[in-house]
């Protein structure tokens, strides 16, 4: 429980003030909670001898009193729950993402992001929901059991003590059961992810699996997800039974004891009617305080195995990245650059250089590496492979590459990614209203790449909605719009993946002209495959 407390203490601390009025609030409703059965026990050993309807009016306003205030308490309390849960939730979650964001490509390449986002967002809002009420119902419950068993050793101290001893029997059946319940909440937990990664594969596949027919195949691929969850499921299930079933056994024990004793108390006149009600509400109230702590075992061990998952992400390195900052881009430079996945060579010992005011073709057929050399020339893969590149004879390694790939390059990749937003936000990304300033040019580009007919047409243009995972866009489209995106960036370097694959011949030399009009500020690098393509000088032509 340690851990995961200092694990979410910066975020605790951030809204410490909050936290502890939440925690006043709660302690008060739980204060008033106290003093109900008090109230009610009171009235009955007194009501034989009351003097009138005055005596009952004052227990009255008293029990009223004091159970309005604590309704009204407890909507505050509720409220500021609400929002410091969902709230802190948010940033554990925003962080962590990230985390995975700075990460090297060489993990993050290899994660399923449906699982990756099912397991952070679950595994976050789980640790800010228990380290929230555990400072919370820690202290409401020790105080509750601080005064209740003070109350008790004043009515009745035999039965304070049998108290005692379920607590003492409680804490032993949780020691011997702490590590199962650990290990079926882990395997769970690990399914549930699992199982919603292939949940998400078959609406993302549905192109693919129509394509190739693959429907049995894909519904079996979840049937054996599921299959592994159900088997967790009920395992976990289990656990949890067994452990609550122990629970129940010692507290209807308990309540028997109470019973029993305290019946006989009463038959030998030595306890009242109504003291018997306050020493039996107030039991009871232990108990559940008790019963508490009891649980709070099997809740620490479902959160231990969302701290664990967590600390994995919270123990990635970040990618490397420098400080300097560049004012423009004049050269790129690569010294023996060589790059492998695992034992696999891509290319060795290649060396490159790419200045201002020329069209670079990296040309070669598919596989042969073009876009993993792309990668490594605007810092994507740094650490991950061999050489040395320098910007301005600069190192990557001292360069602040997100700052250079923010403000210096414009990338449209082969397979582009377009945000369920707007058209207009698609193109603009973080820089405010680039279409309104730009207008002229938006129009001038359009035509270039060919887009007239398809954004001219659409019944919103620039403010049309793109869809999720640009459903309603061909693929065509979507490599044009990511084109336009990177030439309205106006960067000092731009690199253009597989331009041609969606261009006919007419749009073919339209690029190629504007990419000769607009070189001479910029280092130009054009990624293919279609020899037709260049009729550039082959000097500047680099095979792969």
């Amino acid at each position: 429980m340690k851990k995961i407390i200092l694990f979410c203490k910066s975020y605790l601390l951030k809204y410490k003030w909050l936290l502890f009025i939440y925690i006043t609030v709660s302690v008060i409703v739980s204060l008033g909670g106290l003093v109900s059965p008090y109230i009610i026990g009171d009235f009955i050993d007194h009501l034989m001898t009351a003097d009138g309807m005055g005596f009952i009016y004052r227990y009255f306003l008293a029990f009223a009193g004091v159970n309005i205030t604590t309704l009204l308490l407890g909507y505050v309390s509720g409220q500021l729950y609400a929002y410091l849960q969902t709230r802190l939730g948010f940033e554990f979650n925003r962080d962590f993402i990230k985390k995975l964001q700075h990460a090297p490509s060489r993990f993050t390449d290899k994660q399923d992001a449906a699982y990756l986002n099912q397991r952070i967002n679950n595994d976050s809002n789980s640790l800010i929901i228990f380290c929230i009420g555990i400072i919370q119902n820690i202290l409401v419950n020790l105080v509750v059991v601080a005064v209740a068993l003070a109350l008790m050793f004043a009515f009745h101290p035999v039965l304070a003590l049998i108290l005692i001893g379920v607590t003492v029997v409680y804490f032993v059946i949780y020691v011997s059961y702490k590590r199962v319940l650990y290990r079926a909440s882990h395997a769970f937990q690990e399914s549930q992810s699992v199982f919603f990664s292939k949940l998400n594969e078959q609406l993302f596949s549905i192109r693919f699996i129509k394509l190739h027919s693959l429907f049995k195949h894909f519904i079996q691929r979840l049937n054996n997800s599921f299959d592994a969850l159900l088997g967790y499921a009920l395992w976990f299930q289990r656990a949890n039974y067994v452990f609550s079933g122990l629970d129940k056994l010692v507290l209807i024990s308990a309540q028997m004891i109470l019973l029993l004793f305290g019946g006989m108390e009463i038959m030998e006149g030595r306890l009242t009617i109504g003291r018997f009600i306050i020493i039996s509400s107030y039991f009871n109230l232990m108990l559940a305080s008790i019963r508490y702590f009891f649980s709070l075992g099997k809740t620490v061990q479902n959160n231990m195995v969302s701290y664990n998952r967590l600390q994995e992400f919270a123990g990635i390195e970040n990618e490397p990245n420098g400080g300097q900052l560049l004012d423009e881009v004049r050269e790129i430079e690569l010294k023996s650059v060589s790059f492998a996945y695992g034992e696999r060579a891509v290319f060795e010992d290649r060396s490159f250089n790419f200045y201002r005011g020329q069209v670079t073709v990296l040309l070669g057929p598919n596989g042969a590496g073009k876009s993993t050399l792309t990668d490594i020339i605007i810092g994507l893969q740094a650490g991950n492979f061999g050489g040395q590149v320098l910007y301005n004879g600069v190192s990557m390694q001292n360069l602040d590459m997100y700052d250079v790939r923010n403000r210096l390059i414009g990338v449209s990749e082969q397979e582009p990614t377009l945000l369920a937003d707007t058209l207009a936000a698609n193109l603009n990304l973080d820089r405010a209203n680039c279409l309104d300033v730009q207008r002229g040019e938006v129009d001038r580009l359009v035509k270039i790449l060919g887009l007239e007919s398809y954004i001219y047409n659409l019944p919103n243009r620039f403010e049309t909605v793109i869809n999720e995972n640009a459903a309603n866009i061909s693929g065509g489209e979507k490599q044009k719009l990511s084109m336009l995106r990177a030439l309205l960036k106006n960067p000092d370097v731009l690199i253009l993946d597989e331009p041609t694959s969606a261009l006919d011949a007419s749009g073919k030399t339209s690029l190629r002209s504007h990419l000769d009009a607009i070189k001479k500020d910029k280092i130009i690098i054009v990624i293919t495959h279609d020899s037709d393509f260049i009729d550039y000088d082959k000097d500047l032509v680099f095979y792969l």
